[in-house]
């Protein structure tokens, strides 16, 4: 009888799929070194296991992880962390975001998490966050457009397995940007440049750069990192804004 891979071992177990994956949690070490975001108060939405917890600058005093447990990731957590100081939460939508006795957060983290979120969902997590932050709010998703999408798709359909099902006008639309012609399921017809601009109404956004290679466009990397801060939030002087 075939054994069904867990979430870890189809995703960080070895290859270039390892890489792929592994390459949003050092994105977010190296952000937490050049911003040095306080972390008295962490918010994670996507945390599935608590990964996120071994690429912060410190351990966190207090942490909160929100996840819709798929594959019971929640549960592996509470046995990674058993301390009292971190809580693992079953998330369906921002109405299940509740931190009793604060008043504000100082690090919210969502790693390829919110382009699984549907659009009439999305903004209800960030009205939520935009209430409760005051400091940094770190950012990855998947580039789905343009040449990245297309390469993807292929690969795909060539070694893997294509989760999403495209008509032949829908993978035209997404190849050329035109994400409008694209039905949104999931990964399918997100949109980073979209998410852009709704995380624009409710934070200051700092940084939008590509996780694999920061130095190229960002259209041209795998996944896109924002950088934002809580709009009530004063920058030290002499603070780098890229």
């Amino acid at each position: 009888m075939k054994i069904e891979k867990t979430y870890n071992e189809r995703l960080f177990k070895s290859g270039i799929r390892k890489w792929l994956h592994i390459a949003r949690f050092n994105w977010l070490r190296n952000k937490c070194i050049q911003y040095n975001p306080a972390v008295n108060l962490v918010v994670e939405l996507g945390c599935y296991d608590g990964r996120s917890i071994g690429y912060l600058p410190e351990k966190p005093n207090k942490y909160y992880g929100f996840d819709a447990n798929w594959e019971q990731g929640l549960d592996i957590a509470r046995n990674k962390y058993p301390s009292p100081a971190y809580s693992f939460v079953q998330c369906e939508s921002a109405n299940d975001i509740v931190i009793d006795g604060v008043e504000s957060v100082s690090l919210v983290i969502s790693l390829e998490t919110l382009e699984h979120i549907p659009e009439y969902l999305l903004i209800g997590y960030l009205k939520k966050f935009s209430t409760i932050l005051n400091g940094y709010l770190f950012v990855t998703v998947p580039n789905e457009k343009g040449i990245i999408f297309l390469a993807k798709y292929v690969v795909k359909g060539v070694f893997l397995k294509n989760d999403y099902l495209y008509s032949f006008k829908e993978v035209l639309a997404a190849t050329f940007g035109k994400m409008d012609y694209v039905k949104r399921n999931d990964h399918k017809g997100f949109d980073y440049k979209k998410l852009l601009g709704d995380l624009n109404e409710y934070f200051d956004v700092l940084e939008v750069k590509g996780v694999q290679f920061p130095l190229l466009p960002a259209w041209s990397n795998l996944q896109i990192g924002f950088v934002l801060k809580s709009k009530s939030m004063n920058l030290p002087v002499g603070a780098s804004v890229l």
